[in-house]
């Protein structure tokens, strides 16, 4: 090997280790088991354009190896039930070089219903992947011949229109239904819209893309106040937006708490259209992997495998094998287990690096959070405040203010009132005091007298040796035909 021929320095540093990613789950209840596996199995025939061993359509274990790609079924009994599970490793050729690897499992029990579970993995160098995820193409025909259902609501490969207000109200109590495993995907039609049952985002190949793991919804304008009146204006949606209702929504559920919103604008082109599809799928996958739990709901390639081995071992030796058949499949076993530690290891280093990513963006976000706690603030104390003169404002000095007469406005000099001229007398004349009979004694008045009770304090204060100023009001209230009483009277 020459010298220029050894990778440089840079070279070495970005390149990075093959990474083991689980994109989505599935799992559902199917009807019509052999049909469904005889769907699976045609349509993985033609994708590969090879022909399948006949233990593939009997329904037993097997294994398959054409042009790159990998089939491996196995099956296994156990007390009440019996499962059949087949992984398929495909390579993609591209840019960027990628494995992906599917897990399909049917596990009968007798007297209930059948369990289907599906699983897509990826294998790449990729540091974030740059695909759209989409669960495999057979399971759209798998879903029109045999009846699969995920709790109360049916997987079909064609989206949900709402079409009457029955609809309407059954599309609110299907977004509250606690067994909802699946999000919804509503999409509302603008009013404007020719036809009302075409939304900006087109729903039929999202729809084929998140079969199983979404459920896409077309509303049209006429029937989105079903929704604003159960949910109100803070949980629904209408005029052309669409929302995204998790599992677990109800009526009281925090709008931010992933029921995302997204209006109008972010799917009126081609561009972002394709870009709010891709998110939905990235989101309809991820929900995926957080709402079906590994070993109880999707059934793991593995754990059919080790009764599959171990059954198939006790069958070779009842039916007294030679030593090399026993040899061969123990040979066998052993590659089987050993491809079934590497993913395992793969996945667990993926996991492990994507937990060190997360604590690193945490502790890269308390360390700010931290600095932004502890920057000190600043100070508003300027010191004393300077003169007005040392500001550097223009100054006006408009000398000693005038007298309000020499201002330039008009002065009123109105001199004292004179009634005279308003054919009134003074008040003097008019014959009575306006305080005149407040100091009177209770003998004046008509009245029994009690000794000094009756004399009020106006007379008190004039035998005191002086008289308490009142002041004299503007008018006088009596006229001359009133009789003589007080103003206090």
């Amino acid at each position: 090997m020459l010298h220029h021929d050894k990778p440089t320095y840079d070279q070495s540093r970005t390149r990075v280790a093959p990474r083991t990613r689980e994109i989505l789950r599935i799992a559902a209840t199917l009807e019509k088991t052999n049909i469904a596996r005889e769907i699976m199995l045609e349509w993985l025939e033609n994708a590969s354009k090879t022909d399948l061993p006949d233990e593939a359509w009997s329904g037993g274990a097997f294994h398959h190896e054409a042009d790159k790609r990998t089939f491996t079924a196995v099956r296994a009994k156990e007390e009440n039930s019996e499962t059949w599970a087949l992984r398929f490793v495909e390579p993609e050729e591209g840019e960027v070089e990628r494995e992906w690897t599917t897990e399909i499992a049917i596990r009968e029990r007798p007297g209930e219903d059948s369990v289907f579970s599906l699983r897509t993995l990826a294998k790449s160098t990729e540091m974030k992947m740059r695909v759209q995820p989409r669960v495999p193409g057979f399971l759209e025909h798998v879903a029109k011949e045999c009846t699969m259902e995920q709790g109360a609501a049916k997987i079909e490969k064609e989206p949900w229109v709402i079409e009457s207000e029955y609809d309407a109200a059954n599309l609110a109590e299907f977004l509250v239904d606690p067994d909802r495993r699946t999000p919804a995907f509503v999409l509302t039609v603008p009013e404007e819209s020719e036809d009302p049952n075409v939304p900006l985002l087109d729903p039929v190949p999202l729809t084929v893309d998140t079969l199983g793991i979404a459920k896409v919804i077309v509303l049209p304008a006429e029937y989105t106040w079903k929704l604003t009146n159960r949910f109100g204006k803070r949980l629904s949606v209408y005029r052309g937006a669409m929302r995204v209702y998790l599992t677990g929504f109800n009526d009281r559920a925090d709008p931010e708490g992933g029921h995302d919103l997204f209006m109008p604008h972010r799917m009126d082109t081609p561009e972002t259209a394709a870009k709010l599809g891709s998110l939905l799928r990235w989101m309809a996958a991820r929900e995926s992997l957080r709402g079906w739990r590994l070993g109880q709901d999707v059934i793991p390639f593995v754990s059919t495998m080790l009764p599959s081995i171990e059954l198939e071992s006790a069958t070779l030796a009842e039916n007294d094998a030679s030593a090399a058949d026993q040899l061969e499949a123990s040979a066998r076993h052993v590659s089987m287990l050993r491809d079934e530690l590497k993913l395992a290891m793969e996945i667990q280093q993926s996991l492990t690096e994507e937990n060190h990513s997360i604590e690193s963006r945490m502790r890269e976000s308390e360390s700010k959070l931290r600095k932004t706690q502890m920057r000190p603030r600043p100070s508003f104390d300027r010191g004393p405040r300077p003169p007005y003169e040392d500001r550097g404002r223009p100054q006006f000095d408009r000398g000693q203010r005038p007298s309000y007469g020499d201002r330039g406005r008009p002065s009123f000099d109105r001199g004292p009132r004179q009634f005279e001229d308003r054919g009134q007398r003074p008040f003097e004349d008019r014959g009575q005091r306006p305080f005149e009979g407040r100091g009177r004694s209770f003998e004046d008045r008509g009245r029994p007298s009690f000794g000094n009770r009756g004399r009020g304090p106006y007379d008190r204060d004039r035998e005191r040796g002086f008289e308490r100023e009142r002041p004299k009001p503007r008018y006088s209230q009596y006229s001359e035909d009133d009789d003589d009483v007080g103003y206090g009277e």
